[in-house]
Parts: C-alpha cells; structure tokens; sequence
C-alpha cells in the first residue's frame, strides 16, 4: 500500500514521499508547472501540481492524472493541514470512487 506524506521545514520549504521516497512532478508536467509542490489551498501552481503527481502515481497513468487533477486539489489538496500530512492509497481510491473530480 502507497502511503503519501507532506511536510513543511520552517523556512517554507515542502517535501513529500511516497513510502519514504521523493515524490517526482509528473513527467507530463504542465506548461504552468510550479517548482515545488504545494497544499492548504486551491492552487494552479504548487497544489495542482501535488495533485497531479500524486494522481500519477496513484494510477500509474498520466493522461488520467490529468483528468481529474483540478477536482483533486479543490477536494483533497486544499484542505491538507499545513504543517505536515498523510495520504493512504485507500483514501486516495475512496475519493477517486465518489466521483465528483
């Protein structure tokens, strides 16, 4: 099982993984595209950005990710908490199974 954290270093920098290793933007990335990944807020820039990735990951399909990207960071993304998060594969699915991205 996938399991997705994100954290905030107190200069502001954000890092997330995926099962302890670096999660990586998604190799579609958009032309808008934000050089670090962001949350706790409705975002085209770092959060669109995180939810895509995560998207990828999470299907293992780009061009999905990049279906239901904007859904994702609107219902998911912005309401991370700042400092620090967790995300399971299983969250992820039930999100995805409402519908609604």
């Amino acid at each position: 099982m996938r399991i997705y954290s994100g954290c905030r270093l107190q200069d502001g920098t954000t890092l997330v993984s995926v099962n302890g290793r670096p999660l990586l933007p998604c190799s579609s990335s958009r032309s808008q595209a934000a050089t670090t990944f962001d949350w706790g807020y409705d975002g085209r820039g770092g959060p669109a950005e995180l939810a895509w990735a995560i998207l990828a990951d999470h299907f293992g399909d780009d061009e999905k990710a990049r279906r239901y990207y904007e859904g994702f960071t609107h219902r998911v993304i912005r309401g991370l908490p700042n400092e620090r998060w967790t995300l399971t594969e299983a969250a992820i699915s039930a999100v995805c199974a409402e519908g609604g991205l």
